[in-house]
C-alpha cells in the first residue's frame, strides 16, 4: 500500500521484532487506515498511536500481550490529548514497554534515518568520522575516509570543526553535526576548520554518495602458516561484497586459512 507523502516524515518506522521473526522487521505505518469509533484522525499525532496499536494487535504472537489488556491500552492512548508528536511518541513507547519485549519498539524519524543509513552501508556526505574531544569539548575529525570528498579537500585527522555552514558547533553534539553535514548528493557544505599551527579557515566540500566500509583485513603468521584475518565490524548492504573482495585479495597472498572476527558486531538489526 502506498503511504501518503504528507505523513512520510511524521511516521517513519514501527518495529516488531523477535515476536514475529528472528530478524527485526520494519513495518510501515499507513495513516489513511487510522480510525476508531467511526472517526478518522487527520493531521493528528493520534494517527501514529492507532496505527502502532493495530500493528501490534495484528502481528504480535503472544495473544495475551504479556498479560496486558491491549484493548484498554488503545483506549488510554486515544483518549489523551497530545500537544505535539513528541508527546505521542513518549506515550507510545510507554505503552510498548508494557510488553517487556526488547525487540518490539518504535523509532522516530531521526532514529529511523540513522538505522537505515547504518544498514544500507552508504550515506550522502563528505566521508569523515567525528568525535567529541573530551578535553577541548570540540568536534574533532577522527579521520577522513580514503578517497572521499573530505580527503580530496585536504581534511586531516585532528582537524576541529568550529562551524557548519556558518553555524557554530559549540555545544553541538556529534549526532546533530553529522545530520547537518549529510545532505543531498552534489550539494556543498562549508566547514570552518581549526588546525594546529594555522589560522582557522573555511572549506567548501561537495557531498557524494559514500560507501561505508565495515570490513578490514590483513595477514597474520601463526605456526609457520599465513592466516587471512578478516574483521567485520557491522553487517550492512555492502558487507557481503566487501568480505568477498577481502577473501579474493587474501587468496592472492596464498593464505592457508581464514579467521572471521565478529567480536562486537551488533548483528543484523
Amino acid at each position: 500500500m502506498k503511504q501518503s507523502p504528507r505523513f512520510s516524515k511524521f511516521f517513519q518506522a514501527f518495529l516488531v521484532g523477535g515476536a514475529l521473526t528472528t530478524t527485526t522487521t520494519v513495518l510501515p505505518i499507513h495513516p489513511a487506515q487510522s480510525r476508531t469509533e467511526g472517526v478518522t484522525f487527520t493531521d493528528s499525532p493520534k494517527v501514529v498511536l492507532d496505527e502502532a496499536w493495530q500493528l501490534v494487535n495484528q502481528y504480535y504472537v503472544d495473544n495475551s500481550f504479556n498479560h496486558n489488556d491491549w484493548q484498554a491500552v488503545r483506549q488510554d492512548l486515544l483518549k489523551s490529548s497530545y500537544a505535539s508528536k513528541e508527546q505521542a511518541y513518549t506515550a507510545l513507547r510507554a505503552a510498548l514497554k508494557r510488553l517487556q519485549d526488547p525487540y518490539t519498539r518504535f523509532m522516530d524519524p531521526e532514529q529511523f534515518t540513522s538505522l537505515t543509513t547504518q544498514t544500507s552501508g552508504e550515506l550522502s556526505g563528505i566521508g569523515i568520522r567525528l568525535e567529541m574531544n573530551k578535553v577541548t569539548k570540540l568536534l574533532t575529525i577522527v579521520d577522513p575516509i580514503p578517497g572521499s570528498p573530505s580527503a580530496k579537500a585536504g581534511i586531516k585527522s585532528g582537524d576541529e570543526i568550529l562551524a557548519i555552514d556558518g553555524k557554530t558547533t559549540r555545544l553541538m553534539d556529534v549526532q546533530t553535526a553529522s545530520s547537518m553535514i549529510r545532505g543531498k548528493v552534489g550539494t556543498p557544505v562549508t566547514l570552518r576548520i581549526n588546525r594546529a599551527g594555522s589560522k582557522s579557515f573555511d572549506v567548501a566540500i561537495k557531498r557524494e554518495l559514500i560507501e561505508l566500509s565495515t570490513v578490514t583485513y590483513t595477514t597474520k603468521q601463526e605456526n609457520n602458516q599465513k592466516i587471512g584475518y578478516i574483521r567485520l565490524s557491522e553487517f550492512s548492504a555492502h558487507a557481503a561484497s566487501q568480505i568477498r573482495n577481502a577473501i579474493q585479495d587474501l587468496g592472492k597472498k596464498q593464505v592457508s586459512a581464514y579467521i572471521l572476527d565478529l567480536r562486537g558486531n551488533p548483528g543484523d538489526c
